[in-house]
């Protein structure tokens, strides 16, 4: 088949031509890869692929092994072969012994040096992490999870005996004390005080609303408390994740002997507050089953974590909204008792005789420009 116009590369179906003796495919434009399979033909005593554009590798077995019974001048392309034959050495053997060279010497060397650094980074990593998870567990009620169960003897015990020193704050039905219950795991304890009028019904407004909702930015229920105390009064408190940066007022606006909130907050903290005030409201008003309102939303009802993180608290005034003739959500509450504090609720709505939505959203924009504008 010598001396035609074949080109293109040559069918792989020559592969299956074992019993050729004989092949001369000389003088065409045949390209593509050289057909090193031949040098496997058992049978095959001459080969003549002389003048195409044949591009590889030369077999040296085979017949490739003997330099009369091969022709394969006039390929540029092509290299190694045997000897005889005064072909090129193929480029890839070169960087062959480069790359193991690569491989043996600079690798290693590359890598010690990176363990070097790495050992000492990684050290000093997992010491701060040791160190933080550490002072954020000062901070932790017990395990995550684990519901607790809390006697008065327990509750008074941990705030000793709910002593001035431990008073967090006074509301309007109760006070909050902080507690240990032991290594350094600290509670928030709300002690109502039932002799005040309202403060059973704030009590139990407040676990229905507990109970029913859940969200990062709300502060969570440890366990809650119903007995008689050391005098057999009637004892009821809720207990809390203790907060320990206080609550938004201390910061917004300060007093002098208070621990915490001596300082200013920075603009991204204030940012942060009230996106995660923003948040909490979201989900309170558009993400339950039953939207809730809380109905006294201002800066000492928003404490803040170890990572000054907001948490929504104090729902003894909250409501949950009914839908009415499918035209929006309404409290069935007829009350004409004002809900909320003085100068955080809008005053065209302060004694309005029902609750929606967006009666607390102007609550929520009060406190905002609270936050904004207080202490700067």
């Amino acid at each position: 088949m010598s001396n035609n116009l074949f080109n293109g590369w040559i069918p792989a179906s020559f592969k299956n031509l074992r019993g050729l003796k004989d092949l001369d495919l000389s003088h065409n434009n045949l390209s593509g890869d050289f057909p090193d399979y031949l040098a496997d033909f058992p049978y095959l005593e001459h080969v003549d692929l002389s003048f195409n554009d044949l591009i590889g590798k030369v077999p040296t077995y085979g017949v490739f092994a003997n330099r009369t019974a091969v022709s394969v001048a006039g390929n540029s392309q092509i290299c190694g072969g045997i000897s005889s034959l005064d072909l090129p050495a193929c480029p890839e053997e070169a960087p062959k012994k480069k790359k193991h060279l690569l491989v043996q010497i600079v690798v290693p060397v590359v890598c010690g040096i990176l363990l070097l650094f790495l050992v000492p980074c990684l050290y000093v990593a997992c010491i701060s992490k040791r160190n933080s998870t550490s002072k954020r567990n000062s901070f932790r009620t017990p395990l995550e999870g684990q519901f607790l169960n809390l006697s008065y003897a327990e509750l008074a015990k941990a705030t000793d005996d709910f002593s001035f020193d431990n008073l967090i704050g006074v509301g309007t039905y109760g006070s909050v004390f902080k507690g240990n219950l032991g290594s350094g795991e600290l509670i928030a304890v709300k002690v109502l005080d039932l002799q005040q009028k309202g403060a059973f019904k704030s009590f139990m407004a407040e676990c229905e609303a507990l109970r029913n909702i859940r969200h990062r930015n709300l502060l969570k229920i440890l366990t809650v408390c119903s007995s008689v105390d050391a005098s057999g009064s009637e004892f009821k408190a809720l207990v809390f994740e203790f907060m320990p940066n206080g609550n938004l007022d201390m910061w917004v606006h300060p007093k002098v002997d208070q621990k915490v909130g001596s300082r200013s907050l920075s603009l991204a903290e204030r940012v942060n507050i009230a996106v995660d005030v923003a948040a909490a409201l979201n989900y309170l008003h558009n993400h339950c089953a039953t939207p809730v309102v809380h109905c006294d939303l201002k800066p000492s009802n928003v404490l803040l974590d170890e990572n000054m993180t907001a948490h929504i608290a104090d729902f003894g005034l909250a409501r949950f909204l009914q839908k009415i003739n499918g035209k929006g959500y309404r409290s069935p509450s007829t009350s004409v008792t004002a809900m909320g504090s003085i100068g955080y609720v809008p005053p065209g709505n302060y004694l309005s005789l029902t609750l929606s939505v967006k009666y607390f959203q102007g609550n929520q924009l009060y406190m905002h420009v609270d936050i904004r504008y207080c202490n700067v």
